[in-house]
Formats: C-alpha cells, sequence, structure tokens
C-alpha cells in the first residue's frame, strides 16, 4: 500500500471516528459515558491480505485523538477491515456477528486481543 493511500484511509478514518463521536454527544444519555470513558485502542486496519495499518485511540476527561501507528502501552487490540468496524460501531452489525462470522480475508470480522497489562478489558469494546 502506497504512502498516499495509506494517509487517505487514516484521514477517512479519522473523519468516521470523528462523526460517530459527535453523534454520540447528540444523544444526553452518552455525554456522561463520552466524558468518562478513559482507553487507549489500538486499532489494526486490515486492509490487505498481508498488511494492517495500526492507528490508536486516546481518550480521557472527554476528550479522543486518533493518531497513527501502534501504541506499546494500551487497554484493548482490535484488528478488522475498515469497513466491517464501520459496520459493527454504527450497529449494521451486531457483536456476535462481527465476533464469529469471517471477512474477505478468512479472520473474524472483529478481532481482539488482551491489552499490554494482560487484561481483557472487554467491556471497553462494548
Amino acid at each position: 500500500m502506497k504512502e498516499r493511500e495509506k494517509e487517505n484511509l487514516f484521514i477517512t478514518y479519522q473523519q468516521t471516528i470523528d462523526s460517530i463521536i459527535l453523534d454520540k454527544r447528540k444523544n444526553p444519555k452518552n455525554r456522561k459515558l463520552l466524558n468518562e470513558f478513559k482507553a487507549n485502542i489500538n486499532i489494526g486496519l486490515h486492509v490487505e491480505e498481508d498488511f494492517c495499518l495500526w492507528v490508536h485511540l486516546l481518550s480521557e476527561n472527554g476528550k479522543y485523538a486518533l493518531k497513527r501507528g501502534r501504541m506499546e502501552e494500551y487497554d484493548l487490540e482490535i484488528i478488522a477491515t475498515p469497513e466491517d468496524l464501520l459496520y459493527f460501531s454504527n450497529g449494521e452489525n451486531s457483536t456476535f456477528n462481527s465476533m464469529f462470522k469471517k471477512n474477505r480475508f478468512g479472520f473474524r470480522k472483529l478481532r481482539f486481543l488482551k491489552g499490554s497489562n494482560g487484561r481483557r478489558n472487554l467491556g471497553l469494546l462494548l
């Protein structure tokens, strides 16, 4: 994957995450959860058979930042194709569907790994 394609994918994904967070903030029920949510999440965007574009989401005190690269210290790591992650985050794919059905590369649509501290932290995913 060329560097320009990687940058375009990152910008597109960043805008998607920003719009999801803005949409969630419109609902008063979500505001408290979003303001108290604290996590460092590695996200592997599986775009080619043998390549994942790594980004990480940092959230603390209601502020969110999506940056390129993979963190050494994280609470949760997930790997998915960009479209499967989008369908999971907007509710089109259920948690069950995402965790047990296969993607176009033959892997589960949503793969998750333990955090760097050895804990699963699955509550962050849900």
